[in-house]
């Protein structure tokens, strides 16, 4: 029998050769196809991070201004130091073989220089020396297999042109720079909690910045740069470029001088009333809802975000044992000062709301304004008696002295009159049910009784601001609409968007919501809370040769204290002028643990103070009568080298004193030579070229009336320039900021400026 394969065994043996040779086919076929195209991204991919080296290139922010195009916050180009740990490693390959070769040629020739190798140590050492970083934490990263190793951000230029140098004189091409941006805020505390700051990764995460984020991030570059398989840069041809894109900028409504005198006022208001819960305020036009300023303190330093302003607050957190105790109160802390009282935090708005409670009333016709309102001193609803805060009865009251008593009766019997039903459609009328929609983060939403479960006895607190809690950007916007003509308006923090070059990209107009109340209601409300202001200087917002309107508010915080007896907030909302609103404004002090703490007290001095110092600065001047105008302060004009006859005539026509001291015909000095003081006053004329100015003490005006602070002036030869809103009101008190101050040596004649304040009485 043959050994040879039969022709049927080739066959078969040749098919089976042939099916597997079909399967190979098919399975390179397969993979072909899944890798070329079926999976030819993921493998681009790859293929791309081992042949691309990627950059980003970080857009510039938006910078934001106020309405004066002053800058608030700006971006500057700073620089992230990164290393290549592959392109490190090569470095040093090198420069091991060059340091082995300029051996050998310094064997043949000894004049030669040996070059020293470069090393992992070295390089990671110098690095951490320039840049103040730890010398492990650059090591670690210059040992992973990663292209792009992040070394420290926000470099100044000069240190990491420092690097460069370095890198280049060591032939180090795996250490670089990436230009970035840092933020910076040139008014650093100024308006913060508007404002808001960034986020380490650099977005927007509280006030602006994180609301307008979309606008003012722009969109990030990136540069491409093609390597070969040992890591090195393919020539310039190989490299692409994707330019970033600026982000736009934003104008805001806010001015710096309004928001510097908001800050200041509620600085002096913190020092005084200490706050427990903190104090806010809010500027704004009342017919546009621009917000021209807006503040809470203590606030932060956006420069600084985590280091804490409140005094009383770091001090404690510094005395805690490291911990988690202390950890949580610091996290506490933050959350506290970056956070926007004025529209995150809601409040029982106490008599404020009498505005609301009034101009409903009269809208409906169900009171007129010289229907009388009884006080009684106490109002029974249903089985609940309501007090008035005051102990003695204020009898039977007009709309308008009922407001200026804040009579809680009297506007107990007003919200009676309106009942559940409209009161709760005011309520909503007025903005109260929703948030404003203001263009900042975090807006609280209110808590309030609806006018589908409201009682009888709901209503009656309802009347007096004591039911509903509700933000103070929700009450200014209503009083806005009450003394706007009646039209609720949306608060607008944001102007305008414009871009890198300048151009418009979003312009915000005012947004009308609804009119609330008619014009006719509204000019009421205007008459009644000015006549509030002129009627009861004392408590409120007074300023002399101003047409001012406001109402003061104090509530308890039953929520938290049921008793009533221990925390409360002082609020107070004036505009002016009266007549012709151009600005409001709106002080609350939350939880003042001084002693005092109704709203007069607490709150309406700085409101005041706030508008005696924007009002001239918006071009709003005084208008005095003639009476004022015999009392007011003038101006001293200089005299020096004048004719003595002619010197004493220009000075007593301004209503001055004068005292020539010495025998010559000119004057050689006098005190004072300039600045504002009260009529009456004595102007010392110095006649020798040899005189010397006579010098006094001078005394303590702190608690003394107008006339005993000017004779005690007169008795140390002094001149008196009183200042503030109650300057020349009878009682008004001297203050404790004088200038100069108690105790200082100065010359005869020199003015004395002293702050006087009203007497306080005790209303809400």
């Amino acid at each position: 029998m043959s050994d040879k394969p039969t022709s049927s065994m080739k066959k078969r043996l040749n098919g089976f050769v042939w099916l597997i040779i079909f399967i190979v086919i098919c399975y390179l076929v397969y993979t072909m196809v899944k890798i070329s195209i079926v999976n030819a991204s993921q493998w681009q991919e790859l293929a791309s991070s081992q042949q691309l080296k990627s950059t980003t290139i970080t857009a510039p922010r938006g910078a934001i201004y106020d309405a004066n195009m002053d800058i608030l916050a700006q971006s500057a180009t700073v620089y992230t130091i990164y290393v290549d740990p592959v392109l490190i490693r090569k470095n040093i390959e090198d420069s091991e073989e060059a340091a082995e070769e300029s051996i050998k040629q310094h064997a043949k020739d000894p004049k030669a220089e040996v070059l020293q190798p470069l090393t992992l140590d070295g390089i990671t050492q110098r690095l951490s020396q320039m840049l103040e970083t730890e010398q492990q934490e650059i090591l670690s990263k210059c040992m992973k297999e990663n292209r792009y190793q992040e070394i420290k951000k926000n470099v100044e230029k000069d240190k990491a042109d420092e690097i460069r140098e370095y890198a280049e004189e060591n032939g180090i091409s795996g250490i670089g720079a990436t230009e970035s941006s840092k933020r910076f805020y040139p008014e650093n505390t100024l308006a913060a909690s508007v404002i808001g700051h960034l986020h380490y990764d650099g977005y927007g995460i509280y006030g602006l910045e994180a609301y307008y984020d979309d606008y003012l991030s722009g969109v990030d570059g990136k540069t491409l740069i093609a390597t070969d398989n040992r890591g090195n840069e393919i020539p310039y041809e190989y490299k692409q470029s994707y330019d970033a894109q600026a982000g736009d900028s934003l104008v805001l409504n806010i001015k710096i001088p309004i928001q510097s005198a908001l800050e200041n006022a509620l600085q002096k208001c913190v020092e005084t009333h200490a706050p427990k819960e903190r104090a806010t305020g809010i500027v704004m036009d009342p017919n546009t809802g621009a917000v021209l300023a807006m503040a809470t303190t203590y606030g932060y330093d956006l420069n600084n975000p985590a280091d804490i302003l409140d005094p009383g607050v770091a001090a404690a957190i510094a005395a805690m044992p490291e911990g988690d105790e202390k950890t949580e109160a610091q996290s506490k802390a933050w959350a506290t000062q970056w956070k926007n009282k004025a529209v995150s935090e809601i409040y029982y708005p106490g008599s404020v709301f009498k505005v609301i409670t009034a101009s409903s009333a009269l809208e409906e016709q169900t009171i007129t304004t010289e229907q009388g309102f009884q006080c009684g001193r106490v109002v029974q609803i249903a089985d609940i008696p309501y007090h008035c805060w005051a102990e003695y009865d204020h009898g039977m009251q007009t709309l308008r002295d009922a407001m200026m008593n804040s009579c809680n009766p009297a506007f107990i019997r007003i919200g009676q009159t309106l009942g559940t039903e409209l009161f709760g459609d005011y309520f909503e009328a007025y903005g109260f049910t929703e948030p404003t929609g203001i263009d900042l983060p975090g807006e609280a939403s209110s808590i309030f009784v609806s006018k589908n479960d409201m009682s009888i006895v709901d209503l009656a607190s309802s009347s007096f601001g004591q039911a509903n809690k509700i933000t103070p950007i929700e009450m200014i916007t209503a009083y806005s609409a009450v003394i706007n003509g009646g039209y609720l308006i949306t608060p607008q923090v944001v102007d305008k968007i414009i871009d890198s070059n300048g151009n418009v990209v979003k312009d915000f107009e005012p947004v009308v919501k609804r009119q609330v109340i008619s014009g006719e209601v509204s000019a009421k409300m205007r008459e009644i809370l000015e006549y509030v202001v002129e009627n009861a200087k004392s408590g409120n917002a007074y300023i002399q040769g101003y047409k001012i309107g406001g109402k003061s508010g104090t509530s308890q915080k039953i929520d938290i204290d049921p008793t009533g007896t221990h925390d409360y907030v002082g609020s107070y909302c004036a505009f002016a002028p009266a007549d012709d609103p151009q600005v409001i404004v709106l002080i609350v002090v939350d939880d003042p643990q001084n002693g005092e703490y109704y709203g007069s007290q607490v709150a309406a001095p700085y409101a005041r103070e706030v508008l005696e110092n924007i009002l001239p600065y918006m071009g709003i001047y005084p208008e005095y009568t003639e009476e004022e105008l015999s009392k007011i302060a003038v101006v001293v004009k200089n005299t020096e080298y004048s004719d003595v006859s002619d010197a004493k005539s220009t000075l007593e026509a301004l209503g001055l004193k004068v005292n020539v001291v010495g025998t010559g015909e000119s004057v050689v000095t006098q005190v004072p030579s300039s600045g504002s003081m009260r009529k009456g006053g004595t102007v010392i004329l110095y006649t020798d070229q040899n005189a010397v100015a006579e010098t006094t003490t001078v005394p303590s005006l702190a608690g003394l009336s107008l006339e005993q602070a000017q004779a005690a002036l007169d008795e140390a030869g002094l001149n008196l320039l009183p200042n503030g809103s109650a300057a020349y009101e009878s009682g008004a008190t001297a203050g404790y900021d004088q200038n100069p101050a108690a105790g200082m040596m100065v010359y005869k004649g020199q003015i004395v400026s002293v702050t006087f304040y009203p007497q306080t009485v005790s209303s809400q």
